[in-house]
């Protein structure tokens, strides 16, 4: 499937609470763009073209796409070589994504730049 260790660009570290209350404040339109990105960033550090931020988008589609995306993570985290990684729930994606996206990612980019988790 992939080799340890190889994988391609790290990610931009984000403060998910910060995420979320900028979110909040810009009726959103800080996570859409961030959400855009952090997609984008994923995508190029797994190597894989199976995500497609536009779907994120779509009604009904767009939670389909929520649901399958901690499976991604997880592989992410598996790349970065974070023994025994997790992810939340699909579910807490869904509702909560905006918050455990980041975070998730985070983790990721830390493991991999060998940076203490913050």
């Amino acid at each position: 499937h992939f080799a340890p260790g190889s994988h391609g660009p790290v990610g931009r570290m984000r403060d998910p609470l910060r995420v979320v209350l900028f979110s909040v404040l810009t009726c959103f339109i800080y996570a859409v763009i961030q959400f855009w990105q952090m997609l984008n960033e994923h995508k190029a550090f797994r190597q894989r073209d199976d995500l497609n931020p536009i779907l994120f988008f779509l009604p009904v589609i767009q939670y389909i796409e929520l649901w399958k995306l901690p499976e991604k993570v997880l592989e992410a985290k598996r790349m970065a070589g974070i023994a025994n990684p997790t992810v939340p729930h699909p579910a807490l994606y869904l509702f909560f994504g905006i918050f455990f996206i980041p975070s998730d990612l985070n983790e990721v980019w830390n493991a991999v730049s060998g940076s203490p988790p913050r």
